[in-house]
């Protein structure tokens, strides 16, 4: 009985040395160079061969497994929480005002202002027709108050500056913290208060005599424009602003 086509094809790959199945194994060449003889093999083997033949790819394709279908991927579902946008404010824009320039606090109108002293000239320590000492405080102080019609005369014990407070109370004369024009300003010895002296604030204190002087203004700050002689030692006028603690008249 003439062996198969598969059969013999089988039963040369068996006669093949090993090496060379190897290579046809690896690399896939056509089975077409064994020797003749080996097609005459015994038939009885020809059975042993095949099984053994078929066992190869056998275990080659039994290892390979159809693909198991993967489960059918849920579809991915994405929350997305929106949060309602608040309607945008306008942006406001604060506008700082400039600061104004400090100016002078404002006065009331003065009374008098000005050196008519009559006694501006006077070259002496002569008293005056009040009786104080010409070109000093107290006698400027004294002519101003005539002048509005309030003589005052030094035989009523009004003597130096320091004691124009007493004599004032002694006489009937209002003293006050508050100024108001036409008052007198008055200090006390070394008494203190503010003075403004080319454009800066400094502080003023009385000398040995106190120190008297006439109020020509009063400002919104409560200091007052004081007009005076000798308030410097030099026996002249100025006009200054200061502040005094008290007032009379």
């Amino acid at each position: 009985m003439r062996p198969s086509r598969s059969i013999l094809a089988l039963a040369i790959i068996a006669s093949v040395p090993a090496s060379a199945a190897l290579g046809v194994l690896g690399g896939g060449a056509t089975v077409n160079a064994a020797p003749t003889t080996s097609v005459h093999a015994p038939v009885a083997q020809a059975p042993r061969v095949v099984a053994h033949a078929v066992a190869a790819p056998k275990h080659t394709v039994a290892s390979a497994k159809p693909a198991a279908k993967k489960p059918s991927a849920k579809p991915v579902v994405h929350h997305v929480t929106r949060t309602t946008a608040k309607p945008a404010t306008a942006t406001r824009t604060v506008t700082r005002a400039a600061a104004k320039p400090a100016t002078a606090p404002v006065a009331q109108p003065a009374v008098h202002t000005g050196n008519d002293y009559p006694y501006a000239g006077a070259t002496s320590n002569a008293n005056d027709k009040w009786g104080f000492t010409e070109r000093q405080c107290v006698s400027f102080a004294a002519w101003r108050l005539a002048k509005g019609g309030r003589a005052i005369d030094n035989a009523q014990g009004w003597g130096s500056a320091f004691h124009w407070d007493e004599a004032a109370r002694a006489n009937g004369v209002p003293v006050s913290a508050t100024p108001h024009v036409g008052a007198i300003a008055q200090w006390n010895v070394g008494e203190a208060g503010k003075v403004w002296v080319n454009g800066g604030q400094g502080t003023f204190h009385a000398g040995e005599y106190g120190h008297v002087g006439y109020v020509a203004a009063v400002y919104s700050d409560g200091s007052v424009l004081v007009e005076q002689y000798n308030v410097m030692g030099d026996r002249n006028y100025t006009a200054l602003r200061m502040t005094a603690p008290r007032y009379l008249f």
